[in-house]
């Protein structure tokens, strides 16, 4: 299970992800953040190598959309992922490969987006888009851990909490 906000603060500029996974070492292979670009999730049997890519491909003037297409275009394996990417224009953008495990589901919200597999329902992600965008006026670390608690308020992963 994982599921993931990734947002932009239209007011400070800012851009971050927030992530919960049930597999080990999350934070080394599945957020991915460039000041001045944007921000990105790779889960789902993980790729580390999508998130830099996305945002190298942004930085270079693409927008998420492009950066998503150019990184799933036949590539191997890509069916076993699921990532999002957002830009400092609080532009987003996502993929789910036709592999991608259990119950999952992406819902763009206003400078925002957020996904998850293995979850107990389709609502998580919608629960979580909701949460960052009716808390506009807080920091945008304190938007995006609210977000993943209402993840989790909304039933989070299908087994037992991990993470």
């Amino acid at each position: 299970m994982t599921f993931s906000v990734a947002g932009f603060c239209e007011r400070t500029g800012m851009v971050g992800v927030a992530i919960s996974s049930s597999s080990i070492c999350v934070a080394s292979r599945c957020p991915w953040v460039r000041a001045g670009v944007g921000a990105a999730s790779t889960q789902n049997i993980t790729d580390p190598s999508l998130g830099i890519a996305m945002l190298d491909i942004i930085a270079n003037g693409s927008s998420p959309e492009q950066a998503v297409q150019m990184v799933t275009k036949g590539r191997k394996f890509i069916n076993y992922r699921q990532l999002t990417v957002i830009d400092i224009k609080g532009r987003s953008a996502s993929f789910t490969g036709s592999e991608t495990l259990g119950t999952n589901a992406v819902v763009r919200g206003d400078d925002c987006i957020s996904a998850g597999n293995l979850l107990v329902s389709t609502e998580v992600p919608q629960a979580m888009t909701d949460s960052f965008s009716n808390n506009s006026n807080l920091h945008l670390t304190e938007r995006l851990l609210l977000a993943l608690q209402a993840g989790l308020d909304a039933g989070g992963e299908e087994s037992p909490v991990h993470s």
